[in-house]
């Protein structure tokens, strides 16, 4: 396991293809709940037409993305506007674009297929597939770095909800919503089981164990990945979840996060291998379907009911 980074403590590398990788991935979760990754298999060609076609759609007119907003009604597929989702904390919003695409419920509540919303996205959409792969054996190597079965986690996963976030963080966002903080996105721990980040340009920052947050630079051919907090959850604090944000944007950037998560209305609590009498559960149970919809529709001010 190699290590890089420019300013704060190195962030760990893991290879894929090294033998190493799962007592790598197991010690790293254990220990800070994040590390770069290559060796994953994904061409950097097709990375690269993600980012160019993100950019493509973000440099479309307003009225022709608003045709896309996200909400209950698509299943929060779709387009969010600079602002539009709010900080969970300060007073302001995430000074950013975003959009949305990945697996759904079935027929959307909007009455448009998944498709219409996918549709800008096509080699976006090709990435996401690709990443889910990356994102089950990222999942495999995390069972079995708890001593558990590759397939430990596979009951959960029928079918599974994997989400990918194109977001767009332009120079002056942050002031043209008023927000008096100079960070483009709020420190938040994501609910996924992990988070595999792509972006063109630095200005992801994580917090350590020791609450200092790190910088994490843009490295040829690797993937940023950290953990969420159902992980956290379901190994009831023997893996952690990782405090991220983005800091102050001097430079126009696109990042790509794809999100790993469990099928629809999964309840997350800690798993019985991480529990005992001088262990007990230390997570209250978290319904990743409507109890994780209602909290995104207050954050984006849908005031329909979640499903």
């Amino acid at each position: 396991m190699s290590s890089a980074g420019s300013s704060g403590p190195a962030i760990p590398t893991v290879d894929l293809s090294s033998e190493k990788a799962v007592a790598e991935i197991g010690e790293v979760c254990r220990r800070s709940g994040f590390f770069s990754v290559r060796g994953h298999g994904i061409p950097a060609a097709l990375v690269t037409s993600a980012f160019e076609e993100t950019a493509r759609f973000y440099a479309r007119p307003l009225r022709e993305k608003t045709e896309f907003n996200a909400g209950v009604r698509s299943q929060f597929l779709g387009y969010r506007s600079v602002g539009q989702e709010k900080s969970t904390s300060h007073a302001g919003g995430e000074a950013c674009e975003q959009y949305r695409i990945g697996r759904t419920t079935g027929a959307l509540a909007s009455g448009r297929p998944a498709d219409f919303y996918h549709e800008p996205f096509r080699r976006c959409s090709a990435l996401f597939e690709r990443m889910a792969v990356l994102g089950d054996t990222l999942l495999s190597a995390c069972a079995e770095g708890l001593a558990q079965s590759s397939d430990f986690f596979d009951p959960y996963l029928k079918p599974p909800m994997h989400r990918l976030g194109l977001n767009y963080y332009k120079v002056g966002y942050g002031a043209e919503i008023a927000n008096t903080v100079d960070y483009a996105m709020s420190p938040h721990v994501d609910h996924a089981l992990f988070t595999v980040v792509a972006q063109d340009e630095p200005g992801l920052e994580v917090r350590g164990a020791d609450g200092d947050w790190t910088p994490v630079p843009v490295v040829p051919d690797t993937f940023f990945v950290f953990l969420g907090d159902y992980l956290q959850r379901w190994t009831n604090g023997t893996y952690k979840a990782v405090f991220h944000r983005v800091g102050p944007v001097t430079t126009d950037r696109m990042s790509i996060q794809y999100k790993h998560r469990p099928s629809y209305s999964t309840v997350v609590a800690p798993l019985d291998p991480f529990v005992s009498a001088a262990n007990p559960p230390r997570y209250e149970p978290f319904d990743t379907g409507s109890q994780y919809a209602s909290l995104l529709a207050s954050l984006i001010g849908d005031r329909e009911a979640a499903p």
